[in-house]
């Protein structure tokens, strides 16, 4: 059995967002360390992971919601706007390639 596009979209959407995980980690323990970045980044991290739920679960619109809230959260911290803004990307991309093949794998109605 060959592994689909949903298959591969699952296992690189854990990895980003594992990796961005890892980063929001790594730059928590910089200087400047407070309690409002610990807030921040526990958003940014959780908004990243129920964007990854919705791709690994089917739902395209729970990435793509995910993917919005890291945008409007991450917006804060410009220097994680690369990451911020590769992980999104990484999320709408995967959200549509959820929905394209939902869409040919879903009957026609009527």
């Amino acid at each position: 059995m060959a592994p689909s596009r949903t298959a591969a979209t699952h296992g690189l959407t854990v990895v980003v967002v594992a990796a961005f995980v890892g980063v929001l980690g790594w730059h928590l323990g910089r200087a400047g360390y407070s309690s409002m970045r610990l807030v921040l980044f526990t958003a940014l991290g959780a908004s990243a992971i129920a964007g990854a739920s919705g791709v690994v679960s089917g739902r395209p619109f729970v990435a793509a919601g995910g993917a919005c809230v890291l945008l409007l959260l991450g917006f804060w911290q410009a220097v994680l706007w690369p990451y911020v803004f590769a992980v999104a990307g990484f999320l709408v991309v995967a959200a549509a390639v959820l929905a394209a093949e939902r869409g040919v794998d879903a009957p026609v109605a009527g």
